[in-house]
């Protein structure tokens, strides 16, 4: 088995483990959950707006990277995107079926993320949500980097959040700090990058009885903040 199969089974087994797919404390009728993926909602949304594709969004290309069973295409579907020019990539089979039942018109790709099928500057916009975390080792995130680089367009905007804090109770994790966003995507200039999401331990006490205080906390309080969310655009010719 090549390192790129033994790292994507690796993955596999990880998201099966965790039952991710209908595991209920991963979905929106959670409000812990909700909570936490409104708040990177509205980062996407921020960057989209700040680059001007907000009211352009039917006419791009999507792709969205390790898209798993597609709940994030419900999001995209809201903003205004078209079924037909999203595309999603996953490494898990299973995800996958799910996604294609939900989301028929839109294409989904079972792939290892080390080597995207696509040709190059194939996508206006590229998502990644917490993947790069689940990369343990620098070599395969700069390999995923480069290849999330050379799909993106010229113009195009890369959307990302990852954990920014290292879990110690998740040893199947890695933080990806500011200093090695910038390192693995040296071509790319960042729009913003901000620090977002109430730390998961907080939120389960706050969240259930008082939104409005999560609200609060997570604006007022930076080191509550476990995620980095970034927008980089990748220079026009």
């Amino acid at each position: 088995m090549t390192k790129s199969a033994d790292e994507t089974s690796r993955l596999q087994s990880i998201y099966e483990a965790r039952r991710y797919d209908v595991d209920p404390a991963y979905c929106d009728t959670d409000p812990v959950y909700l909570q936490r993926v409104q708040s990177i909602e509205r980062a996407a949304l921020r960057v989209l707006a700040q680059v001007g594709l907000s009211n352009r969004l039917g006419e791009l290309d999507v792709l969205d990277f390790g898209c798993g069973n597609g709940k994030w295409f419900g999001r995209w579907l809201a903003w205004g995107a078209m079924p037909e020019r999203l595309v999603g990539i996953d490494a898990r089979p299973e995800a996958l079926a799910l996604a294609r039942h939900r989301f028929p018109v839109s294409r989904f790709i079972e792939s290892d993320p080390y080597q995207l099928p696509f040709e190059d500057e194939r996508f206006d916009v590229v998502s990644q949500n917490i993947v790069f975390s689940s990369i343990l080792d620098r070599e395969g995130r700069s390999t995923c980097a480069d290849e999330l680089c050379r799909v993106l367009r010229p113009g195009g905007i890369l959307l990302w959040c990852d954990l920014a804090f290292n879990n110690p109770k998740n040893p199947d994790v890695k933080a990806v700090t500011v200093r090695e966003l910038r390192t693995l995507f040296p071509r790319l200039e960042p729009v913003r990058i901000d620090r977002l999401v109430l730390a998961p331990p907080l939120a389960r006490q706050v969240v259930p009885s008082s939104w409005l205080a999560a609200q609060i906390l997570e604006h007022t309080l930076p080191f509550v903040r476990t995620h980095l969310h970034a927008g980089l655009r990748k220079p026009a010719r």
